[in-house]
């Protein structure tokens, strides 16, 4: 193995982490959007953090009702399309930015069966949660503390995520390139 491809993998596998730490820190949409952009450089970032904010009505399948997509996928897709750094009226770039956010999704699929939310949440635990009943999300809650699952939800996000964004718009990361 090479040292290029030893530090890639250690980016996606840094990735993989903070997608996992962050969804207890900030739940699952800003987690995965936090985790893509703080792995590749974008921690201080003003622009980022403000764009962050608007992660935040996207969790548990936008607005908490599970409904939507799930929000690690919408996370993804909200970092996959800033990276590319569009302008309003690129019609060309905008199908790009959804091809590649399509590949993020499949691989999803083919692993957690879906992208919506409560199809995931079926895929996981037999059962869906509609996170608006604080009654149901302190259950979830109690369930996500024992069983790890939506954690790797959104470590596998951000680490896929992350390596369609190196792959596709690698001039995006501030890391330093081995």
């Amino acid at each position: 193995m090479t040292k290029q491809s030893e530090s890639a993998s250690e980016v996606l596998d840094e990735a993989y982490r903070r997608g996992c730490d962050y969804l207890m820190q900030y739940a699952c949409a800003p987690g995965v959007f936090a985790a893509v952009m703080d792995t590749l450089g974008y921690e201080d970032d003003p622009v980022v953090n403000d764009v962050w904010k608007a992660t935040v009505g996207l969790i548990g399948g936008t607005g908490n009702m599970a409904i939507g997509t799930c929000g690690a996928m919408a996370g993804a897709a909200m970092a996959i399309g800033y990276s590319f750094g569009l302008t309003k009226g690129n019609l060309e770039e905008m199908f790009e930015v959804n091809k590649v956010v399509a590949e993020v999704g499949k691989k999803m699929q083919e692993k957690y069966g879906h992208i919506q939310c409560q199809e995931v949440q079926f895929h996981l635990w037999g059962k869906s949660y509609r996170f608006t009943n604080p009654d149901v999300m302190q259950e979830f809650m109690k369930l996500s503390a024992a069983d790890p699952a939506c954690q790797e939800v959104n470590g596998d996000l951000a680490r896929w995520t992350v390596k369609k964004i190196l792959e596709h718009k690698p001039q995006f990361s501030k890391r330093k390139q081995q």
